[in-house]
């Protein structure tokens, strides 16, 4: 495609995704503390196909979580389940990822099928009995990081770190590490 249609296209469609998107911004600041009206918007924007649904769902998180950059990408079927996660500039997320309570840093990769829960105890656990659905952590992802296919991340992961695919993260991942496994495991660096 050339330059020109592209510079007539891109605007086109942004105004588009917004257009789409906007209904349901609308319903997501009528909404009470459950957050039913977000998720509705959150969840039905998650389906919309192709470059329009690229469009839509930035629209919509730039207007309902507590940050989300221009140019930040999330690809269909993904969807954040907490208002207060904040995305940074050139991240980009995979197909079919539900993401909570997450800071995303600048160009952060993160592949299909993951999920990044609200901290370890979100859901309770059976030792201390099941806690509140408001017991939430924030987990951060540090600036260009790459998470692989399928990852369960529950805690922090530095910046320039590799998250293997299927790897379940439940410590901090230290800056520049690349980790694999379940639970996943530091593995050496190839300098040492």
């Amino acid at each position: 495609m050339s330059r020109g249609i592209k510079a007539v296209l891109g605007p086109l469609l942004e105004a588009l995704g917004a257009l789409t998107a906007l209904p349901f911004v609308a319903l997501a600041f009528l909404d009470g503390p459950r957050d039913d009206f977000y998720m509705l918007g959150a969840q039905a924007l998650a389906l919309v196909p192709g470059a329009l649904g690229t469009a839509a769902r930035g629209a919509y998180y730039r207007r309902t979580l507590a940050e989300f950059a221009t140019g930040a990408v999330v690809q269909f079927g993904s969807y954040f389940s907490k208002r207060g996660a904040r995305v940074q500039e050139r991240a980009g997320i995979g197909a079919y990822c539900v993401l909570g309570l997450v800071d995303i840093g600048p160009a952060v990769r993160i592949a299909s099928r993951v999920s990044v829960t609200s901290g370890l105890h979100y859901h309770g656990s059976a030792a201390e009995g099941v806690r509140s659905r408001d017991s939430v952590e924030r987990v951060i992802i540090g600036a260009n990081t790459w998470i692989g296919e399928a990852a369960v991340i529950g805690a922090d992961v530095g910046a320039n770190c590799i998250v293997g695919m299927g790897s379940v993260v439940i410590q901090a991942v230290p800056d520049g590490s690349t980790v694999l496994g379940n639970p996943a495991r530091r593995l050496p660096s190839a300098a040492a």
